[in-house]
């Protein structure tokens, strides 16, 4: 089960990366979208944590997403 853990937040912080630079933000430009620190960002993006569901409902809203299209593609 620990290992499925990290691989969903592995990918979640991948899929994240690929949607912050296709927007060409910074992970500062990120957190202040979001109302998060630059920090979380990274941790995020590098599989070291996992969001809560209000960090969710920020990072969509920062992309104009829904929370299901944030996460589409996790398993």
């Amino acid at each position: 089960m620990v290992g499925m853990a990290r691989d969903i937040r592995e990918q979640f912080g991948k899929n994240l990366r690929e949607l912050r630079k296709e927007r060409g933000w910074r992970q500062l430009d990120l957190a202040e979208h979001a109302g998060i620190s630059e920090n979380y960002v990274s941790d995020l993006e590098l599989g070291r944590k996992e969001a809560c569901l209000r960090t969710l409902r920020s990072l969509a809203v920062a992309f104009g997403l829904t929370i299901p299209e944030l996460m589409r593609g996790l398993k």
